[in-house]
């Protein structure tokens, strides 16, 4: 009697490994279907809920020796794993800043995405970086580049430039690039341009982009550049988090792969 009581008087609880893991599972399904723009860290909370509920099995085995070698591999890939995004990541906070004291002899606005015809907020801020760089300095040559992608009724570099001279710059100090599909393209196919144009490419130029992007814009263009960064609006930290954490596995695979 006293044992069938006992039994009835047990809590069966939920593990706080398999809680977690259902719990990143649960928000990757809602960033990869729901909140697209997200998607990349709908990816990464997959694999954390994986490695989580993997950690969790083993740990419950962890009297078996190849539970033992397998819970020191996992821990010692997450170690070194956080330890290389640690080091990454503070290298582009750290390059995410505005430089308008050095004097520069052109300006490139790297593209970002066009909601058919009109920027995306990744291209708006961008674009309202440069207007305020490029105001201070009347006389520099503007460079926009970036190709047309899936969705986008005219090219990145069209988009550009058609927002700065609706918001007062001069046309001719524009010169569009419609043909770089990524950053490597646009650093590349920027400095062809301005070669083209009598202007020298190993002097200082402003490059503009996002934040979180300039480091590895610099890594392409070399020494040189200027960085100015765009900011999202504050509204929008999540997504401005997002692309942060997405930009060191950028530069790792620059760097490695």
């Amino acid at each position: 009697m006293n044992r069938a009581r006992g039994y009835r008087g047990r809590r069966h609880t939920v593990p706080l490994g398999l809680l977690l893991a259902a719990l990143c599972a649960l928000l990757a399904v809602v960033f990869l279907f729901f909140y697209t723009p997200m998607r990349f860290s709908g990816l990464l909370l997959l694999c954390i809920a994986a490695y989580t509920a993997l950690w969790h099995l083993l740990w419950q085995r962890r009297e078996s020796r190849l539970a033992q070698a397998v819970l020191i591999l996992l821990a010692a890939v997450l170690i070194s794993g956080a330890t290389v995004f640690a080091v990454l990541e503070a290298q582009i906070i750290g390059y995410g800043r505005t430089d308008r004291e050095s004097p520069v002899s052109a300006v490139v606005v790297l593209g970002a995405g066009v909601n058919g015809t009109q920027p995306s907020l990744a291209l708006q801020s961008r674009l309202e970086a440069a207007l305020d760089y490029v105001s201070h300095r009347l006389e520099v040559p503007i460079v926009v580049t970036g190709s047309q992608g899936p969705g986008e009724d005219i090219s990145e570099g069209r988009c550009m430039a058609d927002w700065l001279i609706a918001h007062g710059v001069d046309e001719e100090r524009i010169l569009v690039e419609e043909q770089a599909d990524n950053t490597e393209e646009n650093v590349a196919y920027s400095k062809e341009l301005l070669a083209r144009h009598n202007m020298d490419t190993g002097g200082a130029v402003a490059v503009v982009s996002a934040d979180y992007h300039l480091y590895r814009a610099h890594r392409y263009w070399g020494e040189g550049m200027v960085p100015v960064a765009a900011h999202m609006p504050a509204a929008y930290w999540p997504l401005t988090a997002n692309y942060y954490i997405r930009e060191a596995f950028a530069v790792a695979k620059q760097n490695w792969l």
